[in-house]
């Protein structure tokens, strides 16, 4: 018998309209969140608005900042260098241990490659909120297969910087290599059955991601971030 699936509050219905507008790119990373104009936008109250955004910035996905207001959390280099350096020690050892375990059957395998299949589907279409949404799924496959459960607590509450982290990539353009590329070599290495091969892989796709954002950041270091967004925007939503 499936157990009763309880219906999310009006706040947290409201933070993942929020948080899927924040991923669509209908709100950038630095632009301020008004209480009154979300309240009319989504037809709730100021009140569980302001409820929606202490959830997101729980998640770290909005900022407040005292006497200024509430904004999509903007990622400092420092915070993009701790994303990544914690990821590349955490989501390779996952992938170790889910793949010892041999946790990662043909249906699997199957998911993956479809998911690699969508990233490259939706990166020649142009959409990369779909794009990124592939890609979040990719990694969280990986993650819940590890059978460690501490690991993957920790792992799901870097979820909402990972995204971050990944819109940012987007935003400076900073993927030396295509999505779909990238992570057909990671698929490639889970399917070769090799652990350490698979983990090393991993941790290479990690860092080459987290290294190039960091110097794209530190290129564009004479620009003001809503120089950036202006931008990503006509590359994207024009």
């Amino acid at each position: 018998m499936k157990k009763v699936q309880r219906p999310p509050t009006l706040a947290v219905a409201a933070a993942n309209v929020i948080k899927d507008a924040i991923l669509e790119g209908q709100l950038l990373p630095g632009e301020p969140l008004h209480e009154v104009e979300l309240s009319e936008k989504l037809n709730i109250s100021r009140g569980t608005v302001r409820e929606a955004l202490r959830l997101l910035r729980q998640q770290g996905l909005v900022e407040v900042i005292p006497y200024r207001g509430a904004f999509v959390a903007c990622l400092s280099p420092q915070m993009v260098e701790e994303i990544y350096t914690l990821r590349a020690l955490l989501e390779p050892y996952a992938l170790r241990l889910g793949m010892e375990k041999g946790a990662f059957d043909k249906e699997t395998l199957d998911q993956m490659a479809a998911l690699v299949k969508r990233m490259g589907e939706m990166e020649q279409a142009g959409n990369y909120s779909e794009t990124i949404k592939a890609d979040m799924r990719f990694h969280e496959i990986i993650t819940e297969r590890c059978g460690h459960r501490l690991l993957t607590e920790v792992l799901k509450n870097l979820q909402s910087m990972t995204l971050m982290f990944i819109l940012s990539t987007k935003l400076y353009q900073s993927d030396m290599i295509s999505d779909e590329v990238s992570h057909q070599a990671v698929f490639e290495g889970i399917r070769s059955g090799d652990p350490q091969l698979a983990e090393e892989i991993l941790r290479k796709h990690i860092t080459d991601a987290g290294t190039s954002l960091l110097q794209r950041m530190e290129s564009e270091t004479g620009k003001e971030s809503s120089e950036v967004i202006r931008e990503f925007r006509l590359r994207h939503l024009a």
